[in-house]
């Protein structure tokens, strides 16, 4: 879930710090209204052809699959275009390129063509897939699921040097470039004393949401369920206070991971059976993959040493040693990177975005957010049903009031 998350216990004013970081990012960012209602538009179009009532179950199914087949292909071709511009020694090189760029672009039309009936059938498929867990009310999905495809997302964030904090969290545009993206990240460094990374993002808990286009099915369903659970939580309580407290902001997206987990197993377990996974395989949103949760002792576990890694930096950042915070930092990204890692950059900002996400054990996540991770799993685990779970957290908007829920069900 993205948006501007003003800073909290800072001697900043947060409108000011914040109003000074957009005036490096306002170029690059995203137009949400424009966005926003050229998507419901296309919904509104989409649910007049009404197509997934329409549409055989396995004629759907096999419609979703071919389409995530082109997007691979459609990577395949995009891969290839880049080693042919890259090769010092191929001869017509040009003629090579033109003949890719073709081919290329038949694929992004048929792509284009079929999207919006892939998005029709896998939004019929989720609602019924959340109606079979019964989160309905009086057989209504509130809010129904609604998403759109695109290409390519990011998001700026930006944190305090001092503490890893939310200082600023902002969608930008499409296709930037990589020196677009270091001019920016520098320029707000430079200029305001802050950390600032811009990451590439899976989803945005718009409505309709913006999921970014995969050939993964495993993932696009969970990313879908992530942001549909952003968008239920949006009208309760729990997503009305998303950005309170940085506790509140790790509390809902562990929970948006959480729910995804089970609507994705009850859709695969509807639709594609032989592609439901086992549990706790979906990585975090924006996250690196994860080797094996119990790795053989010779191999590199990412999520534990990230998680140590950030509980030596949050050690650091509290004795107020943020010069030697940041070169530990950048000892441990070569480490990252020497293992198949490539991490780009590895600072507070990147810690800010990635250390919401305490689904699963470890990561980039703070000590604190590991314990809620593991206390609203142990919560989702005792639960009689998903729909129980859901309906207990979403109705809470203080982290004390989560912390009696805990106290509750550790009880004997």
């Amino acid at each position: 879930m993205l948006g501007i998350l003003p800073v909290r216990g800072s001697e900043v004013d947060p409108s000011l710090q914040l109003e000074k970081i957009r005036a490096h990012s306002r170029p690059y960012e995203f137009d949400y209204v424009s966005w926003t209602v050229s998507a419901l538009i296309r919904k509104l179009t989409q649910s007049s052809l009404d197509i997934f009532r329409y549409v055989p179950r396995e004629e759907g199914k096999k419609i979703v699959l071919d389409y995530l087949e082109l997007r691979n292909q459609i990577n395949h071709t995009q891969g290839n275009l880049v080693s042919v511009l890259s090769d010092p020694h191929l001869e017509n090189k040009d003629q090579a390129a033109a003949d890719i760029r073709m081919k290329l672009g038949t694929m992004m039309a048929e792509r284009e063509d079929i999207a919006p009936f892939v998005e029709q059938i896998v939004q019929g498929q989720m609602n019924t897939a959340l109606a079979a867990l019964r989160i309905s009310l009086g057989g209504q999905l509130v809010p129904p699921v609604l998403y759109r495809t695109e290409p390519d997302s990011y998001a700026l964030i930006v944190s305090p040097r001092e503490e890893i904090q939310q200082a600023a969290n902002l969608m930008l545009i499409h296709n930037l470039s990589l020196d677009e993206i270091v001019q920016l990240e520098e320029a707000i460094e430079d200029d305001l004393d802050l950390s600032a990374l811009v990451v590439g993002i899976g989803g945005v808990g718009l409505y309709p949401s913006m999921i970014i286009e995969t050939s993964s099915l495993d993932w696009t369903i969970h990313v879908i369920g992530h942001e549909w659970t952003h968008n239920y939580l949006t009208i309760r309580p729990l997503g009305a206070n998303y950005y309170t407290s940085p506790e509140l902001t790790t509390i809902n997206e562990t929970i948006a991971d959480l729910s995804a987990e089970d609507i994705q197993r009850e859709l695969f377990s509807l639709y594609y059976p032989e592609f439901l996974p086992p549990k706790q395989t979906v990585e975090e949103p924006g996250e690196l993959p994860a080797p094996n949760p119990t790795p053989p002792e010779d191999k590199f576990d990412f999520r534990a040493e990230m998680h140590l890694t950030r509980l030596e930096v949050d050690r650091l950042l509290a004795a107020g040693e943020i010069n030697e915070a940041e070169d530990f930092m950048e000892s441990r990204r070569l480490i990252f990177w020497e293992n198949g890692y490539l991490i780009r950059r590895l600072n507070q900002a990147y810690f800010a975005f990635h250390g919401s996400y305490a689904a699963d054990p470890g990561g980039a996540t703070s000590a604190q957010g590991a314990d809620l991770g593991s206390q609203l799993r142990e919560l989702k685990e005792e639960s009689p049903s998903y729909a129980e779970f859901m309906r207990e957290v979403a109705w809470r908007w203080r982290l004390d009031q989560f912390q009696v829920l805990f106290k509750k069900n550790q009880s004997p």
